[in-house]
């Protein structure tokens, strides 16, 4: 089985969303403040119920504040989980839990609730749990227990989960290996393994006699400082020889030379202790240590629901190593079993991610939104082309808080800088808006994830596409190319033609002809004195782009205008942004 859906309310952030998960790797992406770390702690809080040693618990602070509205109601915490069942065992293992819809299929549900109970003017958090569709439907402990996930948090300090103390990761791994498929047999094993490991050490003779000097010097002092008829000489023994115990005690170390460059030299460091790593390396033997510990979990607790819950992977990883990392989480994706949920707002990651398995989240004025790519109204070509196209630049455009989409670099060097000579109100940069650049007309790839009718198949943020109409000089027509595209135009898209070329609208506008020319000039020299001039501006500019036809001459054009704005107070002062650029702009930024 797997989560298939979650629904939260009022927690923290979070009035109300809905988050639907796909069985195997689950890729959570947003902004800063969009939910994801309260989506973990729903889960951890959840799915960590029916353990003993919970480190996280549910207090007053977490109760959601509507800011719309000033009230000293809190509404109840509400957590509603639902598990898609794909083995008819699992309905034995999790009766608890089983619930039977009107169409006769099954699911499996875990419900909590959160309330606050005032008496005496004192504020309790009191909750409710039950299982299946109806309230007051009990759940075991046990079944509870079923329930098992490891959660990898930004900060987390590698070393010291891994350091030879009681409850460590390396020791839990070990632990949990069995040696046979049977547990009772299995139990018998490792207690074997551990009374031979006694008999050997009892049996050394400068063990024993190393013991009994010290037993020898503490009973010496221990008789003069106590009564002759109340003195009892100690033993000193290990600790009872414990299978547990013992691998709690693995030490972890890596390898300084091989065994075959020491030949045998003893004075030399063989190993480097965790501390002597890199914080990101640490971290990836850590991560490898917990998948080790859950693979054979599943392995050999088939009834058990296991999730591994990281966060911010790319907190210690550096962008190559994010990509093998990701790479390798995609392959256990289809060979553990388990559901992974991975939290981050890095586009390395989320360029390398499977988009059926991303989840986009917007907070857009103080109400967290959630997209999932595999349920939005992307076709399958949709994804097979974004998946392959979008490269770690592009894939911003999940986190933007707006998106411009444009054909060529010289709307991608000119945008910016149009927008702050707009005004800093315009400012797209300030603005958080993605500026993205798809090197050719594919449109529609990208356009899809912002123009269904169904709002829940939708990023909520506004984009807009910035081309060329094409238009035909005889007939004044729009290009078939810019029509398509028009098409496109719906709910959060909208599509701002320019006339002919973008060139072309710089030259019309205002007075930007005599910039344009005199950066040409410079350019071209000999191609800039057979431009016709001509009182029509259209008719003029049509001469100039007979001149700028290459993409290295518009590119060129572009690079020396935009540095010309940049540097010449006076000319940005002077020069006119053509309408169409100006309302996609104000389009994207909601003004």
């Amino acid at each position: 089985m797997y989560l298939e859906k979650l629904i939260i309310k009022n927690f923290r952030s979070i009035n109300e969303l809905t988050l639907n998960f796909n069985k195997g790797l689950n890729v959570l992406i947003g902004e800063n403040n969009s939910g994801k770390t309260a989506i973990f702690d729903s889960l951890r809080l959840c799915l960590g119920y029916g353990n003993q040693k919970r480190d996280i618990y549910i207090s007053l602070s977490d109760f959601h504040i509507d800011k719309s509205v000033i009230t000293d109601t809190l509404n109840n915490i509400e957590f509603h989980l639902y598990f898609k069942i794909e083995d008819i065992i699992e309905t034995a293992w999790f009766n608890d839990m089983l619930n039977t819809n009107e169409d006769g299929t099954q699911d499996i549900q875990l419900h909590f609730k959160y309330f606050i109970d005032e008496k005496n003017n004192l504020r309790r958090v009191k909750y409710k749990v039950w299982g299946g569709s109806n309230e007051g439907q009990m759940v075991t402990p046990e079944v509870l227990s079923l329930l098992y996930h490891v959660h990898l948090d930004a900060l987390r300090d590698a070393e010291q989960h891994l350091r030879p103390i009681r409850g460590n990761r390396l020791g839990q791994l070990y632990s949990n290996i069995q040696t046979d498929t049977d547990k009772e047999i299995d139990k018998e094993k490792k207690k074997g393994i551990a009374s031979r490991i006694k008999t050997s050490v009892d049996a050394d003779a400068d063990w024993i006699a190393h013991i009994k000097n010290g037993k020898t010097k503490i009973n010496e002092h221990l008789k003069e400082t106590n009564f002759t008829e109340k003195h009892h000489p100690i033993d000193v023994d290990f600790l009872p020889y414990d299978f547990n115990k013992l691998v709690d005690n693995l030490k972890m170390q890596i390898p300084v030379y091989t065994d075959a460059l020491l030949e045998g030299d003893t004075t030399k460091q063989k190993y480097f202790d965790l501390y002597q790593n890199g914080l990101g390396y640490n971290n990836l033997i850590y991560t490898a240590t917990v998948l080790g510990d859950l693979k054979q979990r599943k392995e050999f607790e088939k009834e058990t629901y296991i999730a591994l819950l990281i966060e911010e992977p790319e907190a210690h990883l550096h962008p190559q190593l994010q990509n093998l990392f990701f790479n390798y989480l995609n392959k256990l994706d289809t060979e553990l079993g388990f559901q992974i949920f991975i939290t981050s707002h890095s586009p390395t990651i989320t360029a390398k991610a499977d988009l059926k398995s991303v989840i986009v989240l917007q907070n857009k004025n103080n109400k967290i939104h959630s997209l999932s790519i595999l349920q939005s109204g992307l076709t399958d070509l949709n994804r097979k082309y974004l998946h392959k196209f979008l490269d770690v630049t592009k894939s911003q455009l999940f986190f933007a808080n707006g998106v411009i989409l444009v054909e060529g670099i010289s709307e991608a060097l000119l945008m910016p800088i149009f927008s702050k000579i707009m005004g800093d109100k315009y400012d797209i940069e300030k603005a958080g808006i993605e500026l993205v650049n798809i090197n050719g007309i594919a449109f529609e790839h990208f356009g899809n994830l912002f123009n269904n009718d169904d709002e829940t198949k939708i990023l909520i943020t506004k984009c807009c596409i910035i081309t060329d109409d094409d238009r035909n000089s005889a007939t004044d027509e729009i290009s078939s190319r810019a029509a398509m595209a028009k098409d496109l135009e719906k709910h959060n898209l909208k599509v701002a033609l320019g006339e002919v070329t973008f060139e072309f609208e710089l030259f019309i506008a205002g007075n930007n002809k005599d910039i344009l020319l005199n950066i040409f000039e410079e350019m071209y020299p000999k191609a800039a004195q057979k431009i016709q001039q001509d009182t029509n501006i259209k008719v003029y500019a049509k001469s100039f782009l007979e001149k700028v036809k290459s993409n290295k001459a518009k590119s060129e054009l572009a690079h020396r205008l935009a540095l010309k704005l940049s540097t010449d107070a006076t000319a940005s002062e002077n020069f006119t942004i053509p309408e169409y650029i100006q309302n996609a702009i104000k389009f994207v930024l909601n003004k």
